[in-house]
């Protein structure tokens, strides 16, 4: 599932693959770390979603919400990450 920029595959890869000062490797580790809890939130929270409610308009705007908010959640996390990595 993609996401804004940066999906989850690539927020792991990110890890191992940033070349920046090392003095923002911490800062790097720590925006990868929230951005997976971010989207672990929102895939339980999914699945919670689609395991309880009942099929229909009620479910899909249910859907809807939740991942426009998990995208504007995790809007600024990815931006940050992307001009870190981009340094």
């Amino acid at each position: 599932m993609i996401f804004q920029t940066l999906d989850k595959t690539s927020c792991t890869g990110a890890q191992t693959s940033f070349r920046g000062p090392s003095e923002l490797q911490p800062l790097v580790q720590s925006l990868q770390s929230i951005l997976k809890q971010v989207d672990d939130e929102y895939e339980r929270e999914r699945e919670r979603l689609v395991r309880t409610l009942p099929d229909g308009r009620v479910k899909d705007r249910a859907l809807a919400m939740l991942k426009s908010r998990h995208l504007e959640r995790r809007g600024n996390y990815v931006r940050e990450l992307a001009a870190l990595q981009g340094t």
